[in-house]
C-alpha cells in the first residue's frame, strides 16, 4: 500500500469518476485503474463499486476512505512544513512523459512532489519520445523522461528495465524460459512504429546477428500490438514496464542475454544549473523509484 494509491482511492471517490479523478491528479485513466486495482488486489478486497450516476465506496472501502484521509492530511502538513522551510512556496513545472512512464510511476512521483510542495503547479504533456525531446528543445516543457542514447539533451538516468519478448501461447518459442536473439531472428515481428522499442531492438539484432528484425507489421501504440500478438499475427520484444502483469492469451518470457531498456530524465540546461523547483523534481524521482520499484 502506498500514499500514491490512497491519494487516487480518495479523489476517486471524491469525484465518483475514475476521468474526472485522473484530471485532477494529472494523470492517465489507466494510471488511476491500475492504482485501484493495485490497492484492491493488496487488501484482497473491493473498495469501489459502480453506481447509476458514478463510482461510489463499499462498505469496508469508506472505512478506508476515513483513514486514507487521515494519513494524506498528515503527511501533506509535514510536507507543506518542509516546504517552507525549503523556500520552494510558488512555481510552475512542466513535466514530459510517454505511456509506460505516465502508467506505472508518474501518479507517484507527483503525488509525492505535491505532498512536499503543494503550491508548485506541476502541468505533464504526454506524447512520443519525439514529441518530448521536441519540447524540451523548445522549452516548451523544462524536463522530460527519455530513453537512452539522448546525445542532443543533458541527461540523468532514473530506471532500467527488461526488454522481455511477447508472444502466443500457442507459438513454437511459448515452452521455453527464455529465447535468444539468433531465435527471434527466423520470426517476423510486430514493433511501433518510429518508437525507442524499434530503436533498441534494431540496435541489439545488428550487434548479435548483423541482421535488422523481419518486421512483418509496424503498428502506432501497445494495445494494437498486444491485440495483434494475442490473434498470431507475430511476436515483439516490449519492455516490461510497458506490460501489464497478465495478459490473457499471451506468453511473456525474457531475452537471452538480458537485455534492458534505460529511462532517464532530459533537460535542455545541464543538471547542475536546472532551477530548484526542477532539481526537486529529479530529487523525488530518483527517491520514488529507489522506495517503491523493484526492477
Amino acid at each position: 500500500m502506498t500514499l500514491n494509491q490512497l491519494a487516487v482511492f480518495i479523489e476517486v471517490v471524491e469525484f465518483k469518476s475514475f476521468s474526472k479523478a485522473a484530471e485532477e491528479l494529472y494523470i492517465t485513466q489507466p494510471g488511476v485503474s491500475h492504482s485501484i486495482s493495485n490497492l484492491e488486489s493488496e487488501l484482497g478486497i473491493k473498495l469501489i463499486f459502480r453506481g447509476k450516476d458514478g463510482i461510489y465506496p463499499t462498505e469496508t472501502g469508506i472505512k478506508v476512505l476515513k483513514y486514507a484521509r487521515t494519513v494524506t492530511t498528515s503527511i501533506e502538513q509535514i510536507r507543506q512544513e518542509v516546504a517552507a522551510s525549503l523556500g520552494l512556496k510558488t512555481g510552475k513545472l512542466k513535466i514530459g512523459s510517454f505511456g509506460s512512464v505516465s502508467t506505472n510511476f508518474l501518479p507517484g512521483i507527483m503525488y509525492l512532489f505535491k505532498l512536499r510542495y503543494p503550491k508548485i503547479d506541476l502541468k505533464v504533456f504526454e506524447g512520443t519520445e519525439g514529441e518530448i525531446r521536441d519540447w524540451i528543445l523548445s522549452r516548451t516543457i523544462d524536463i522530460g523522461f527519455i530513453t537512452f542514447p539522448c546525445n542532443s539533451l543533458e541527461t540523468i538516468p532514473v530506471i532500467s528495465d527488461d526488454m522481455m519478448v511477447v508472444l502466443p501461447k500457442a507459438h513454437d518459442l511459448a515452452a521455453q524460459k527464455s529465447i535468444g536473439i539468433e531465435e527471434l531472428a527466423k520470426y517476423p515481428m510486430l514493433v511501433t512504429w518510429n518508437s525507442s522499442c524499434q530503436i533498441l531492438v534494431e540496435e541489439v539484432f545488428k550487434s548479435s546477428t548483423g541482421k535488422t528484425p523481419q518486421w512483418k507489421y509496424k503498428v502506432s501504440n501497445i494495445g494494437t500490438l498486444l491485440a495483434m500478438i494475442k490473434e498470431g499475427l507475430g511476436i515483439a520484444v516490449i519492455p516490461k514496464l510497458a506490460l501489464s502483469r497478465d495478459i490473457p492469451n499471451i506468453k511473456i518470457l525474457p531475452l537471452k542475454p538480458v537485455f534492458k531498456r534505460r529511462i532517464g530524465l532530459a533537460s535542455i540546461i545541464p543538471f547542475t544549473d536546472i532551477a530548484p523547483v526542477t532539481s526537486a523534481f529529479v530529487e523525488l524521482t530518483q527517491k520514488w523509484i529507489k522506495d517503491n520499484l523493484d526492477l
